[in-house]
C-alpha cells in the first residue's frame, strides 16, 4: 500500500468509526488489566497477502495505525507502537487464512475499537467488523424483560362490576340487545306497511259485494 493510499484509507476509517454507535459494534470484550487479548481477522480464501491493524482509542485521543503483516511474515509497525506488546501472526486454516493480533499486558489506555483490513494480490481492500475493547470494566448485566400478562375475559354470571369492562360481560349483553332492537324495528315497519294497505283492500272487497241495480 502506497503512503497516499494509506492516508486515504485512514481518513475513510476515521469517518466510519466515529459514525458508529456502541450498539452497532460486532461485539465488545472486557479483558482484565495486565491480561492478554487475541484478535482474529479471517480471510475466506488464500488470496489475502497483507493485513493492516488499526485502532481508535476510547478516550477520543485519535486514530492510530498499529502494524501490518504480509505473507512473508514481515511486520511493519506504526509510530510510537510498543513492539513488545503488539504482536501479529498468521495461521493457515485449509482453504482460508487467519491473521491474529496479540496484545500483551493490556492497559486502561488500550480501550478502543480495533479493526483490520485485508489486501489481496490485486490490492483490493476488505474491511472486517471491529472489536471494542474495554479493559478493566465489568460486563453489564441485562435485566430480563417481563411481559405483562394479558387480561382474560371474565366468565360466569355478569355482575354490575364486570359489566362495565369493555372486554368482559359488556360484549355479552350489548350484541343480544342490538339484535332485539333490530327485530322490533323490522316488526314495526312491517305492521305499519300492512295497515297502510288495509283500507284499500277493504274498499275493494266492499265494492265487489254491492248488488248491481
Amino acid at each position: 500500500m502506497t503512503p497516499l493510499a494509506l492516508v486515504w484509507t485512514t481518513v475513510c476509517l476515521w469517518k466510519t468509526v466515529y459514525s458508529l454507535t456502541p450498539t452497532e459494534f460486532h461485539f465488545v470484550r472486557y479483558p482484565p488489566i495486565n491480561d492478554t487479548e487475541v484478535l482474529t481477522c479471517e480471510c475466506s480464501s488464500r488470496s489475502c497477502q497483507t493485513v493492516f491493524w488499526f485502532r481508535t482509542l476510547h478516550n477520543n485521543s485519535g486514530f492510530q495505525f498499529l502494524l501490518s503483516l504480509n505473507n512473508a511474515d514481515r511486520t511493519s509497525y506504526g509510530r510510537k507502537v510498543d513492539e513488545l506488546r503488539f504482536k501479529a501472526s498468521k495461521r493457515d486454516m485449509g482453504s482460508k487464512v487467519a491473521f491474529t493480533l496479540r496484545i500483551n499486558k493490556i492497559k486502561v489506555e488500550d480501550a478502543g475499537l480495533y479493526s483490520c483490513m485485508l489486501q489481496n494480490q490485486k490490492e483490493n481492500e476488505l474491511w472486517r467488523p471491529g472489536v471494542l475493547l474495554r479493559p478493566g470494566e465489568t460486563r453489564p448485566t441485562l435485566t430480563p424483560v417481563t411481559k405483562p400478562k394479558p387480561q382474560g375475559i371474565p366468565r360466569g354470571r355478569c355482575t354490575k362490576r364486570n359489566y362495565q369492562t369493555p372486554k368482559g360481560c359488556g360484549s355479552k349483553v350489548l350484541w343480544p340487545l342490538v339484535g332485539v332492537l333490530l327485530t322490533l324495528a323490522v316488526a314495526l315497519i312491517y305492521t305499519l306497511y300492512y295497515f297502510s294497505r288495509l283500507p284499500k283492500k277493504c274498499r275493494h272487497q266492499f265494492a265487489k259485494k254491492r248488488p248491481l241495480k
